[in-house]
Formats: structure tokens, C-alpha cells, sequence
């Protein structure tokens, strides 16, 4: 929470300093990359680790588009024996996304999203098979435009039926 708390503080102090320009929300293909923690909470892995990704879009006008993307989730974890009872924990997830934006002001936007994927499920157990689940994702956030190009965001998303949660910040760039 302490990062999407920073990250907003420096996009605002950042937007404060810049000299007022106009942004354009313009249609257009962009691409990402966003950094941060997922939290699990799948009955015996309640922890936290690191989660990055790309993300790659079409903004259709300034308040709907479409993304994929990609997570990787980094539950490592060793087996805590031969129980075969052990649960499979996730280790990254490949989704596509419906975006919605709701600017706030002229740089400022409230983000929101709606998707499904697959997550790869990892089997910690020994004679057990890794496996895919159908993961349906929600998220909200806010994306700072610092011009028309380049953006910094911070969100979180939760991926429903593996129950994780992602929070990350990272950057824009619309073409």
C-alpha cells in the first residue's frame, strides 16, 4: 500500500512542477510494464512476493480499452513434506482486460478493469502435475499523464478464483 501511496505522491508533486499542457486521450496502441507484490491467500501460502509484467493495449477513446498482460507471480515454495494433499500455489498469469478510465482532471485518471485469464498452478507436492486454472481479474487504480505519451500508474488487482492480489506501480507509453 506504501508504494501506491509514494507513487501517486511523486506523480502529483511531478504534475504540479510540470508547466501546463494539454493531454491528449487519443485512440491508440500502448504498451506497459508494472512492478510490485502479490499477496496470496491460498490456504497454506499466506505470503508475499515479488510481481512483475508487460502490458500491451488499444485505447479505443479516453475512457475505454481493451489490454493484455501478463503477471509473473514468483510463489516459490518448497514442499513441507510427501503429503500429497499439499495445494498447487500460482506462478504467473496471462489475461486479457476491458479498461475503463475516469479522469479526475486534466492528468488525473481513476482506472478500472475487468478480465479473465489463465494462471499456471504450480504443484509443490512430489508426483503431482502442474496445471492452469480459468482466473477471472478485477482492479482498480489511478494513472498520472505527465504528456501525451508517457503515463505512471499504480493499481491493484485481484485474481478472483486463485485468490491473489496484486499491487503494482509502473509506466505507460501510447504510440
Amino acid at each position: 500500500m506504501r508504494m501506491i501511496l509514494s507513487s501517486a505522491l511523486v506523480a502529483l508533486a511531478a504534475g504540479v512542477s510540470m508547466p501546463a499542457t494539454a493531454v491528449q486521450n487519443s485512440p491508440g496502441v500502448y504498451v506497459g510494464f508494472q512492478a510490485g507484490q502479490a499477496s496470496s491467500s491460498n490456504d497454506r501460502i499466506e505470503r508475499d512476493d515479488l510481481s512483475f509484467g508487460p502490458r500491451a493495449g488499444y485505447q479505443f477513446n479516453k475512457h475505454l480499452g481493451v489490454e493484455v498482460f501478463g503477471n509473473s507471480l514468483s510463489f516459490i515454495e518448497i514442499g513441507y513434506g510427501f503429503s500429497r494433499n499439499e495445494p498447487a500455489h500460482p506462478e504467473e498469469h496471462v489475461g486479457i482486460a476491458v479498461t475503463g478510465t475516469f479522469p479526475l482532471s486534466e492528468r488525473l485518471n481513476l482506472t478500472g478493469r475487468a478480465g479473465i485469464g489463465r494462471t499456471n498452478m504450480h504443484a509443490a507436492a512430489l508426483g503431482k502435475d502442474d496445471y492452469k486454472e480459468t482466473d477471472p481479474s478485477i482492479g482498480g487504480g489511478i494513472r498520472f499523464d505527465f504528456d501525451q505519451h508517457w503515463a505512471i500508474t499504480a493499481e491493484a488487482m485481484r485474481l478472483t478464483k486463485t485468490r491473489v492480489t496484486v499491487i503494482s506501480t509502473g509506466f505507460r507509453y501510447q504510440f
